[in-house]
């Protein structure tokens, strides 16, 4: 694991500035939605590709993704070893991770980018605080608080875990998601 320490010293510079400045515009307040809400049984490994907006930072990390009714299940690895393991169950987020694992990477925050992207927009709606709202034309969502956009994404196909680009406008970073299947 001593080997992983710089690379996930790039992951940690990546995300802080994200998760700082999320907590502070009340992102956070976006409920998770159930497993349930996803509405089907998927399961895909993807190569994440994370990259700052203004600066050029870029790592890729993969992770295993599984969801059914009861659970959504998010496995993230680094040099072939896992370092992140999420479960969510709809009521309780259990999380284990590797020392190397930055404090502020939010497990609560890699799901809920998960669900924006990939969760029927229906559902999403549903649960959206009083001021948010959710656009979406054909393959693209965007998430407004107020009249300012936040978030947005673009799926490149319609498998249920497949290829997707988000933009995180707050956090000003991208997340280029290429499935394997």
């Amino acid at each position: 694991m001593q080997h992983l320490k710089p690379v996930t010293c790039a992951l940690a510079l990546l995300l802080l500035a994200a998760c700082a400045t999320m907590g502070a515009r009340g992102f956070e307040a976006l409920p998770l939605l159930p497993p349930a809400a996803f509405g089907a049984e998927a399961s895909n490994v993807q190569r994440l590709t994370l990259s700052r907006e203004s600066g050029g930072q870029k790592l890729a990390l993969d992770a295993a993704v599984e969801v059914d009714a009861n659970e959504l299940r998010v496995a993230g690895m680094l040099l072939g070893q896992r370092i992140l393991l999420l479960d969510w169950d709809g009521k309780a987020l259990q999380e284990q991770r590797e020392p190397v694992v930055p404090k502020a990477l939010d497990g609560r925050a890699i799901l809920r980018d998960l669900q924006l992207v990939y969760w029927p927009a229906a559902a999403i709606r549903a649960a959206l605080p009083q001021g948010w709202r959710l656009e979406e034309k054909a393959a693209r969502r965007q998430l407004f608080r107020g009249s300012r956009l936040v978030f947005e994404s673009e799926r490149g196909d319609a498998a249920p875990l497949g290829n997707a680009r988000l933009w995180n406008r707050i956090g000003q970073y991208r997340i280029d998601i290429e499935a394997a299947k």
